[in-house]
């Protein structure tokens, strides 16, 4: 807050008020994520307790609770899921579950960020607002086993500021390990491997093997045919998960919306599977070539952030509840507001708008339908990172050429 405010307030009635808010919104988040048992959760714990009771021909394909896409090393990782509840359990361990992941996300945005908490007060309630809206809190509401992934790429990449051989290792490790519960993540561990040294890598491969065996030390030759099942789920992921290029909000379904119709099928299909790709690999190359301005802190915090946005922005599969992955994105750039230039301001505000202000619960469900159709907010999630691009670029300019 600014020092106007500890004038009139005291510095007591500040830094109380300052804890008062970050309560309530705490608050606000675990009763948003009271009810135990439901979307992810739901199915991960049932197709748990399948697969440790042998049952492995209703994991996959008959599964009837719901979908299940995950690789068969999620259900070692969460093998406690299989432990008996009862209902009031259940909750316990969900709001316990939550208080984790959020107090990860509010420590490691702020460990992470440079000057995301120093004296302005745009900074601290923009960060607030960024966890009340829609997009985010709707993570807690549904169970979505993005929150916790989330949480664990942020402790990940705080275990690796430490420059320590050993902080460097586990690191590498965890990251590897979140690509074998969910397989989208694997798009940080490539930026790691590129951007990392030798122990990082290290810990990359032990964390790929480890995810790999997992099933097979646990079921044995029961895993071979859960990797078969896995993988045909994949061929029909986008069908039996609802995913449609009117509910898909990324640069593929941004193509598939405005080139249906208007360009030959060959060419937006193509397009489709080409362009993420050709950005990918350009930022992959980008990482390689500007690894040595990974000692200044704001630039490496951006390029971590970049790769976290581009994740979900070049997946075909990210929604709503994917938006939780832009949130380093928003806070690096919110914390570099006053610095930015006019081009860059607007940018930023513009994509926050289109990003949280068009979401379910904001504005009004028609108009909130409307507009996910047009997909102003994939477009939003563009001019965010293009904002967070030019901000790289100006750091790698003052780091090249000091």
């Amino acid at each position: 807050m600014s020092e106007f405010t500890f004038m009139v307030l005291g510095e007591k009635k500040v830094i109380f008020l300052r804890r008062l808010l970050l309560l309530v919104l705490f608050g606000a988040c675990l009763w948003a994520g009271r009810n135990g048992g439901g979307g992810d959760f739901l199915v991960l714990r049932t197709c748990v307790i399948r697969a440790w009771s042998y049952d492995f021909s209703h994991v996959y394909l008959k599964n009837v609770s719901g979908p299940f896409f995950y690789p068969p090393s999620a259900l070692v990782f969460f093998a406690p899921f299989a432990i008996p509840m009862n209902w009031s359990s259940a909750i316990i361990c969900n709001l316990v579950f939550h208080s984790i992941s959020f107090w990860v996300l509010w420590w490691g945005l702020r460990e992470l960020i440079p000057g995301l908490y120093e004296t302005t007060a745009f900074k601290r309630w923009g960060l607030c607002f960024l966890f009340a809206i829609a997009p985010v809190h709707l993570d807690f509401i549904g169970q979505n086993i993005n929150l916790p992934l989330a949480a664990l790429l942020i402790l990940t990449e705080r275990v690796r500021w430490k420059h320590s051989e050993l902080n460097q290792f586990v690191a590498g490790f965890v990251s590897s390990i979140v690509s074998w519960i969910k397989i989208f993540p694997a798009f940080m561990t490539v930026t790691y491997f590129i951007q990392g040294g030798r122990s990082l890598r290290m810990g990359i491969v032990a964390g790929f093997f480890t995810g790999f065996l997992a099933p097979w030390i646990a079921f044995g030759r029961e895993a071979g045919g859960l990797y078969r099942q896995f993988f045909e789920t994949l061929l029909i992921y986008h069908d039996k998960n609802g995913i449609t290029t009117n509910s898909a909000l990324n640069f593929p379904g941004l193509i598939a919306r405005w080139g249906e119709g208007v360009l030959p099928e060959s060419l937006w299909k193509m397009l489709i599977l080409g362009l993420p790709l050709i950005i990918a690999v350009v930022f992959f190359l980008s990482v390689w070539v500007l690894r040595s301005c990974r000692d200044n802190k704001t630039f490496r915090c951006g390029i971590w952030s970049m790769a976290m946005g581009l994740m979900v922005f070049l997946n075909s599969a990210s929604r709503v509840d994917y938006f939780m992955f832009y949130l380093p994105a928003f806070a690096l750039c919110a914390a570099e507001f006053l610095k930015q230039s006019l081009k860059e301001k607007v940018l930023f505000l513009a994509s926050f708008a289109a990003m949280a202000l068009t979401q379910q619960a904001m504005v009004g469900r028609d108009w909130n339908i409307a507009l996910q159709h047009a997909r102003i907010p994939v477009i939003g999630m563009g001019m965010l990172l293009f904002s967070l691009a030019l901000l790289l670029k100006r750091h790698s300019q003052q780091t090249l050429f000091s």
